[in-house]
């Protein structure tokens, strides 16, 4: 029996977002470093000028989702998730937002990434 070495930072992928209150987002993926993928987020998005920016990152193996839902004519709320597979990330995103009760339930997926590219999930669509 043989078994295989673990991948070295140097071999791994990965993905981040990075997304206002609003909803808006950018996300990358299959980038070299966390910290490269952070930082090109994180400059994308400011460079959207729709206020605070919140990014995470992931390595490739790992999908996030983001919804949000609205809570008055003028705010919207965003939360994250993370998952396995795209389908998990997105349920746990919804399921985080429709929480909030100023959100009554109004919450939908704004986005759905996975770190190595991948998207098998019905919704999932290529950001």
């Amino acid at each position: 029996m043989s078994v295989a070495p673990a991948p070295s930072d140097d071999t791994l992928e990965y993905g981040a977002i990075a997304f206002t209150p609003d909803g808006s987002f950018f996300a990358v993926w299959k980038i070299g470093s966390r910290l490269e993928a952070e930082e090109k987020v994180r400059a994308e998005c400011a460079d959207m000028g729709r206020g605070d920016c919140e990014a995470v990152s992931f390595r490739g193996e790992v999908c996030a989702a983001i919804a949000s839902g609205r809570v008055s004519k003028q705010r919207k709320v965003t939360y994250s998730g993370g998952g396995l597979t795209p389908r998990e990330a997105e349920r746990v995103a919804l399921d985080r937002c429709n929480k909030n009760r100023r959100a009554r339930g109004s919450c939908q997926l704004r986005t759905t990434v996975c770190g190595d590219g991948r998207l098998d999930s019905a919704t999932a669509k290529a950001p």
